[in-house]
Parts: structure tokens; sequence; C-alpha cells
């Protein structure tokens, strides 16, 4: 059998395939299109799928928002310090109203210390990156729209006690990036 007979032998079956699953009958020309690779349903969503986003506007605020207390305690050991904090973002694109995109959180959070001559430093402390398809998504029904919220949970024991900046930067799919002011906090130190 040559190759031309089973090319023939697969599009004879794909149209009687189709033929039955559609209902009618399908030339076998558009069938050996496809089966070429010349023509893709997936690429068709995909390329609307990118339209629709190239349609959206850009995200122009990030905003954080902080409860009165936004700490975590996630050890196993149990003591009264804290190893995480959580907060809701809201992407707006300048209508002022919280919305839902595809991209990545970017949150940064630093330790501030003083230097020897009283200064203010500040390191890294932790980092987080996530897709916003791997964060809850919440709704405010009020003016904050819609948003997410974010659990953290930071890298280093050393933070308890401490003020801590954070900053979050979203980056969507066409790499723009919007980036959140900056919040200051001081994590509560208990136990020593």
């Amino acid at each position: 059998m040559s190759s031309n007979d089973k090319a023939h032998g697969t599009l004879q079956k794909a149209c009687t395939f189709l033929t039955a699953r559609c209902g009618q009958v399908i030339p076998p020309l558009v069938i050996a299109v496809s089966l070429c690779g010349c023509h893709s349903i997936g690429g068709r969503a995909s390329s609307d799928r990118a339209r629709k986003r190239s349609s959206e506007p850009p995200i122009r605020h990030v905003i954080q928002v902080f409860d009165q207390r936004p700490w975590l305690n996630l050890d196993t050991a149990g003591d009264r310090d804290y190893e995480g904090i959580a907060f809701r973002v809201f992407l707006d694109p300048g209508s002022g109203r919280g919305a839902l995109r595809d991209g990545t959180f970017h949150v940064e959070m630093y330790r501030i210390r003083k230097d020897p001559s009283g200064k203010s430093a500040r390191e890294l402390a932790s980092d987080w990156h996530y897709s916003t398809r791997d964060v809850p998504t919440i709704a405010q029904p009020g003016m904050l729209g819609q948003g997410y919220f974010l659990h953290l949970r930071w890298a280093t024991k050393q933070i308890a006690g401490h003020e801590v900046e954070v900053v979050t930067r979203f980056e969507d799919t066409e790499g723009r990036v919007a980036r959140s002011g900056t919040k200051r906090l001081r994590v509560p130190k208990y136990d020593s």
C-alpha cells in the first residue's frame, strides 16, 4: 500500500466520521486541509482569545487592601509569631473598579532595618510570583469590584517584630506591568 493510498484511506475515514457526527456531508478538501495542518480550529480560538485580550484596556493601577490584622500564623511549632500575610488586590484598568485579568502577580516584601548610623535600610525578605489563575478571586459589590485574595507565607523567620514594606506588581500576558504603592506595616512579635 503506497503512502497516497494510506492518506486517501485516512481522508475517507475522516469524511465518514464527520458526516456521521455532523449530520451533513463535509467536502473532502476541507478535511484534507485540516489534516494537513493548514487550518486549525484551536488556532482560531487562540487568536480570538489574543484579540480579546489585546482589546481589553491595560491595567493602570494595582490596589492593595490590607485588613487591620493581615497576619497569618502558619507554623506547626505553635508559637504566636506570624509567618505570613493575607491581603486583597484589585486591578484597575482606569474605571475605578477592579477587573479580573490573565497575568502574573509579583509580590515583594522588604524588611526595614536601621543601620548603625540610624538610617533605614531595606532588604528583600520574600518574593512571590503567582499566575492570576492560581489565586482565589473575590467580589466586592461596592466600589472595589472584582479582585484577588493573596495568602502568602514568607521565606525567612526573622520578620516578626520588624517593619516591612509590601509592593505588588501585575504583569499581563502582553508583558505590560502595573505597580501598587508601597505599604509599610509592623509585624507583631510575641515570642522571643
